[in-house]
């Protein structure tokens, strides 16, 4: 009993002077040291954020099917709360008057909370051709299911499709290198403040540059990701139906088609004569003004002559 009291009082003596060593060599690590550590510390943290984004959304699909299958049944697919899906859909209606059916598409968008983002239109020139009007219509996207079917209303509906794309993981990954960048920029200023080098300032002020640059991008995207699950575009093709132009007989035959024809032969060679007659008038009338006295004079003078 003596002999093992002693041996861990010994073993005690020899971890309290291990201890101590580790603390004073602990003291003299070297500022940029510390510094690097730091950083790879930030980096690594970043990195740890990152990959938690993934595990979140791995965790929440492991839950969502968890949940599945412990009620032994599925009422359908339910997209989850954080999700972020970027749909459309689109319209061809056919109308009886493209300006009307055109005025109803936009006061559709806009008693959705939407707008009209892109239009284009052209009327029919010739008798018996289509007019069509090409409309896009920007709504919020819980709000495009009832639009898209208030405006199947306008008239009779040819051909409906519509998409979406899942973008959540898209998002999730832009929303966690955004937090990284953020806190990048936050630590480079914060050396900046903290520095009285010069040198190092104007190295740190160039690499802060790159970062913001960077960072802007980043949430330049993420804006735009946010846009595209928050909205959706319903694009309404309108078209009018082909008027209908009536064909006449070309090889018409029999007695009522022969005397049609004649009359109207008759009527043109007439319109014809008529029409050569009026115009040759004024110099026929011009021609015996001038002559008559000639030929009175010529007459006299024969007889004169024959006397």
């Amino acid at each position: 009993m003596r002999w093992a009291a002693l041996l861990a009082a010994g073993g005690l003596v020899l971890a309290g002077c291990g201890a101590g060593g580790a603390s004073d060599s602990g003291g003299d690590v070297h500022p940029e040291q510390s510094q690097a550590t730091q950083s790879a510390q930030s980096e690594s943290e970043a990195g740890s954020a990152r990959e938690g984004g993934g595990d979140d959304s791995r965790a929440g699909a492991d839950q969502s099917a968890a949940a599945k299958d412990s009620s032994g049944k599925s009422s359908g697919y339910k997209a989850p709360t954080d999700a972020h899906i970027a749909r459309t859909a689109s319209l061809s209606i056919t109308v009886e008057d493209i300006e009307q059916g055109a005025a109803k598409v936009r006061s559709e968008a806009r008693s959705a909370g939407g707008y009209v983002s892109q239009e284009d239109s052209r009327t029919a020139t010739s008798e018996g051709g289509r007019s069509w009007a090409e409309i896009t219509v920007t709504v919020p996207v819980d709000e495009l299911d009832r639009t898209t079917n208030d405006l199947a209303e306008i008239g009779e509906v040819t051909k409906r499709a519509g998409s979406a794309e899942d973008l959540t993981s898209q998002y999730t990954d832009t929303t966690a290198r955004v937090k990284t960048k953020t806190k990048a920029v936050e630590r480079l200023r914060t050396l900046i403040d903290s520095t009285d080098d010069l040198d190092q300032i104007v190295t740190l002020e160039d690499e802060l540059a790159t970062r913001e640059a960077d960072l802007e991008s980043m949430v330049s995207q993420q804006k735009s990701l946010e846009k595209r699950t928050a909205t959706a575009p319903i694009t309404v093709s309108l078209t009018t139906e082909a008027t209908e132009v009536e064909e006449t007989e070309e090889d018409a035959t029999g007695f009522l088609a022969g005397l049609s024809g004649g009359w109207d032969a008759f009527t043109g060679a007439l319109t014809v004569g008529l029409t050569v007659l009026g115009a040759i008038t004024p110099f026929a009338v011009t021609g015996l003004v001038l002559l008559a006295p000639v030929a009175w004079w010529a007459r006299r003078r024969r007889g004169v002559s024959a006397s």
